[in-house]
């Protein structure tokens, strides 16, 4: 006991009013108990479920225990017909033997009835509900109108340059920038930025390098007069670095398996010495000539492959390999 509780116990304790249990009981329920004159029995004939049934049970338990005389068939029949209609009538089918069994099977049975309620969104419920009429008059609101808004500056795409194969080559040929027509060096910015769109003349889907018929036409086209302006390979080709810039894939040559890296940023057709070597590759000597790397440096090249086939899936064309010490991906096919 606690409280008021303990203080009662402690005052009726003290002052000898407590004799024997029953005493005690009916002092108990004289002290916390309804009024002497409250009819337990038939509250709870009265009772109803308005709640869950776990609500109705724990109710329907508490006026019970307070109700003496009634039969369990009494108890069990009181407790069913005051449930609600879709539950009473369930739990008669199943007929329970006891209150005890009857208080599982309508909480069981309440359980399959709310899972069986179909769920409607709050968007659903509000668009479905009338709409309701008032009666009040309609205020008409003057609205002042409203000052045309300012657009924002809406920033200007970049434009798109084309670029045509043949484009291509007269601008690696004097030396000017693919994007824009200024000369290109090591460190060159263009002034506007701008989208370079390379176009294939045979209309290929695949970027890979031409035919076998216009190999020799590239490569001479791509040799420059000058040699200090021989054609370029980016440092990613060099390392065989992965980029936005490059695409890796694997083919074949002569059956053997072979890493092809494509790379934007190069303009020529590169293969390993040591993978030229293994695979027997012809390789035909030409005038030695610098190539400049992406980070400035310039190496030497002095001998090509020619006309070397190459499986890529089920496609398969010839093109012509320069030989350079790059890593990481056996062959790196340029723009050429």
């Amino acid at each position: 006991m606690r409280r008021e509780a303990l203080s009662w116990f402690k005052w009726m304790h003290g002052n000898q009013q407590l004799r024997d249990w029953s005493h005690f009981a009916n002092a108990l329920q004289l002290r916390f108990g309804s009024s002497i004159y409250a009819n337990h029995e038939q509250d709870l004939y009265k009772l109803r479920q308005v709640g869950s049934v776990a609500d109705y049970q724990a109710a329907f338990e508490k006026l019970s225990n307070q109700v003496y005389g009634l039969s369990s068939t009494s108890l069990l029949n009181c407790f069913i017909s005051r449930l609600s209609p879709a539950i009473k009538c369930e739990l008669a089918i199943l007929q329970p033997q006891s209150i005890t069994q009857a208080m599982g099977l309508a909480k069981l049975i309440e359980d399959k009835l709310q899972d069986s309620k179909p769920r409607f969104s709050r968007s659903q419920t509000s668009s479905n509900s009338p709409s309701t009429i008032s009666n009040s008059p309609t205020l008409i609101q003057s609205h002042k109108p409203t000052p045309p808004t300012t657009p924002l500056p809406t920033s200007s795409p970049i434009p798109i340059k084309k670029l045509s194969q043949q484009q291509l080559h007269e601008r690696r040929a004097t030396g000017l920038c693919f994007n824009c027509d200024e000369k290109y060096f090591f460190g060159h910015k263009c002034a506007t930025p701008k989208f370079l769109l390379l176009l294939d003349d045979e209309d290929s889907s695949i970027p890979i390098p031409e035919e076998p018929g216009n190999v020799e036409e590239i490569i001479e086209d791509s040799t420059p007069s000058d040699p200090g302006i021989h054609f370029q390979l980016s440092t990613y080709a060099l390392t065989g670095q992965l980029t936005s810039q490059n695409l890796k894939f694997q083919g074949e040559i002569h059956g053997h398996k072979i890493h092809i890296l494509i790379d934007t940023g190069s303009t020529h057709n590169i293969v390993q010495p040591r993978v030229a070597k293994f695979l027997n590759l012809v390789t035909i000597p030409t005038t030695p000539f610098k190539v400049m790397v992406g980070n400035g440096e310039h190496i030497s090249c002095s001998h090509v492959c020619p006309l070397v086939p190459i499986m890529i899936q089920t496609h398969e064309f010839a093109v012509s390999l320069y030989v350079l010490p790059i890593e990481g991906a056996d062959i790196v096919l340029g723009l050429s």
